[in-house]
């Protein structure tokens, strides 16, 4: 029976190691009853691992799941009315106690480190490539000279030339996926880069080298948003024909989708047909066509109407038809805003962003123009009607 017993205590802590591959034993007497959250990080996201209160003594156990098991970054534990507590994740099971207002460390090489360098004890002289902690205070440095440089802080030509040079080719992403400087690094290198093409071109040797398909992922996500935000739309169609022709992603959704569409509507493709128009975009003897979607809620689709609606009379002598695709979906709204238009063609199926034409020409945000040559063939794609050229 004792056997037996022995057997199955032997497998419950087997079990038990399987469930969590790693635990923490954190003591804070000053936390005691206080409610806590502990999250990791990846890229703009933290995923909530436990939630509870610390108990009548101030200790908790942080049990990290088995789906975490690879996990290599920095965690944060939130405590009510108190400062976040850093943790490097890294496979370790260790006791953090805070003693004399410090941070005391046991069985935690990565962690001792990253404190004697957060404490000021170590001037960061000690390189140790193996350790998540030396490579999170590289990037951590790296970001601050990243700010200084666009910040103006720092001039040098190489100073400039090293801050380029290390995120192309020394950077390592998958460790800054998990930093909690995702945001801080990619927005950084957004101001860094004076044009699209620059820009484009460093996204994509920056993608070359991930190997991770979920670091992969996140950042060709977070660049459609950015592409989007700042209507690049010469970097979109650099990034975005890259990404799709890696194949790395086989099967996109949401943004991605529409960001793979869109890429299929590059400049002398045929525009896709305009469902809802009287006189379809085959039938129309125009010089040029002005494709215009928008929302009547959005206020910078407002703003372009304006500027429309004063232009209007000179883009009927330049014989371009304008058409304005609605993504409404309050009939009186659309039917409000249409009244005030000098154009005919416009045009709504009230089912939002996922109507079909909304659809087949990948609309990610609003206001978006396309530029139609007479042969129905796409010139451009533009946010603003000040960037309208024609040919």
């Amino acid at each position: 029976m004792k056997f037996r017993n022995y057997i199955i205590c032997i497998l419950f802590f087997s079990i038990s190691l399987s469930i969590y591959p790693q635990k923490i034993n954190i003591q804070i007497p000053d936390n005691a009853n206080l409610n806590y959250v502990f999250v990791l990080n990846k890229g703009l996201k933290q995923d909530t691992i436990q939630r509870g209160n610390f108990d009548i003594t101030g200790n908790i156990i942080i049990n990290i799941p088995q789906k975490y098991k690879d996990y290599e970054g920095i965690g944060f534990l939130y405590t009510k009315g108190k400062q976040s507590l850093n943790l490097v994740i890294n496979h370790e099971n260790f006791v953090v106690k805070r003693e004399g207002g410090e941070y005391i460390f046991m069985n935690s090489d990565e962690n001792d480190y990253l404190y004697a360098f957060l404490q000021q004890k170590t001037n960061f002289e000690k390189a140790d490539t193996t350790l998540y902690a030396y490579r999170f205070m590289n990037i951590f440095l790296y970001m601050t000279k990243l700010n200084a440089v666009i910040n103006g802080q720092a001039a040098t030509l190489a100073e400039k030339f090293a801050v380029h040079d290390f995120a192309l080719n020394k950077l390592n992403i998958e460790d800054l996926y998990t930093s909690s400087l995702w945001f801080y690094v990619i927005d950084g290198l957004t101001k860094y880069n004076l044009s699209q093409e620059q820009f484009a071109n460093d996204m994509i040797k920056i993608l070359s080298r991930i190997k991770s398909q979920e670091v992969f992922e996140a950042l060709s996500e977070n660049l459609i948003t950015i592409l989007n935000q700042y209507g690049w739309d010469d970097a979109f169609d650099i990034i975005i024909p890259y990404i799709v022709e890696t194949g790395r992603i086989e099967v996109p959704q949401g943004k991605m989708y529409t960001a793979f569409t869109l890429a299929k509507l590059r400049k002398g493709m045929d525009a896709p047909p305009i469902e809802g128009l009287s006189k379809p975009l085959n039938k129309s003897k125009a010089d040029f066509t002005i494709l215009y979607f928008y929302e009547s809620g959005c206020h910078n689709c407002r703003h372009e109407i304006e500027i429309l609606r004063k232009n209007y009379s000179d883009l009927q002598v330049k014989k371009i038809r304008l058409i304005s695709i609605s993504a409404d979906y309050d009939r009186n709204e659309f039917k409000d805003m249409a009244k005030t238009l000098p154009w005919k063609d416009n045009i709504c199926d009230f089912k939002g962003f996922v109507g079909s034409n909304f659809i087949n020409y990948g609309i990610l945000g609003t206001p978006t123009y396309f530029l139609l040559d007479s042969d129905h063939k796409i010139v451009k794609r533009f946010a603003k009607f000040e960037e309208l050229i024609l040919q």
